[in-house]
């Protein structure tokens, strides 16, 4: 126990410094971010429990909120979501990661990659006139490689780096950024501590990325019903290091109910937002299904989250295990 209350003093410090930085962060371009589609939530699971993974991911989908997740990984994942935004704007991605030391033993860690692109399709193009003269597209590219390791018995660190690309009509402007993380896992008592700050780039390149330090706590509880289910509980505070953003605090609690070969899973989350007053903005929903298919293990994930000024937002994602 002495050891959980050392992780929750780090915790707290790392909260505190994110606290101080948001306040005295000064930005380049006036405070306004850059690829800002980085913030959109792109794993179907995460979406479930309201955005709240920092601490409880262990699977690829912790490429995208904490890297040093990606060190619980033993076996090889692929993942494919898709989710339908507003306006026929849609966001593709696939990811994959890849545990290193079942074929370079001695080496260790867990390696992943992961494409995403948000895609507007065919936009009208007018001129100043106001005349219509053709279309265009526009959209935004993410690649990532991901690498982390386990250091210890109950200490996981990873880094992710990001290669971002937008493009409107024939204009196209890219940028390469960073994440890096940690994640603490003590013991077999369901405590999990994860820390990461994102989208760290180089300040002369006359963007401002949207850059924030995300902390998060996770309790798992196993045998709560029956002797094959487990509950979590997840908690997340993410503090901008701009002006522009606001901070943010995110819960979510995820439920496993296991059989022979079957998994279902029930989520639920809620996102709040604000410097002063933090506002409740989005409940989120989901639920998976998880079978084994002759040795291929197979995640089927659904998560739903209504939005009072863009329209509601479905998320699906197919994971597989091999």
């Amino acid at each position: 126990m002495r050891f959980i209350y050392k992780i929750f003093i780090t915790l707290l410090i790392l909260t505190g410094l994110g606290l101080a930085q948001s306040v005295t962060a000064q930005t380049v371009n006036g405070g306004l971010n850059a690829f800002d589609f980085l913030q959109i939530t792109p794993y179907t699971r995460a979406i479930g429990v309201g955005g709240a993974y920092t601490a409880l991911g262990d699977d690829v989908g912790s490429i995208y909120y904490n890297p040093a997740g990606i060190a619980s990984v033993l076996t090889n994942e692929a993942n494919l979501t898709y989710i339908a935004l507003y306006q026929g704007l849609s966001y593709e991605t696939l990811s994959f990661a890849y545990p290193l030391d079942p074929v370079f033993h001695g080496f260790g860690g867990t390696f992943a990659v992961s494409v995403n692109m948000l895609q507007s399709g065919s936009l009208e193009q007018t001129s100043s006139a106001g005349m219509t003269t053709g279309t265009f597209s526009a959209g935004d590219n993410l690649f990532t490689l991901t690498y982390a390791h386990t250091l210890g018995s109950d200490f996981q660190a990873g880094f992710t780096i990001k290669d971002i690309q937008q493009q409107i009509d024939t204009v196209s402007s890219s940028l390469w950024a960073m994440d890096i993380g940690v994640l603490f896992a003590p013991g077999d008592e369901g405590v999990r501590v994860g820390a990461d700050i994102k989208n760290i780039s180089d300040s002369a390149s006359g963007f401002n990325l949207p850059l924030a330090l995300n902390t998060g706590i996770s309790f798992r509880q196993y045998g709560l019903i029956t002797k094959q289910d487990d509950v979590a509980l997840t908690l997340d505070a993410s503090f901008p290091l701009e002006i522009q953003d606001t901070l943010a605090v995110n819960i979510g609690t995820e439920y496993d109910l296991k059989w022979i070969g079957n998994r279902l899973t029930l989520r639920a989350g809620y996102s709040f937002i604000g410097n002063t007053d933090l506002s409740g903005i989005g409940l989120a929903v989901g639920a998976g299904y998880g079978f084994d298919f002759t040795g291929l293990v197979l995640f089927v994930d659904y998560a739903y989250t209504p939005e009072d000024v863009f329209g509601d937002e479905n998320h699906i994602s197919l994971t597989t295990k091999f």
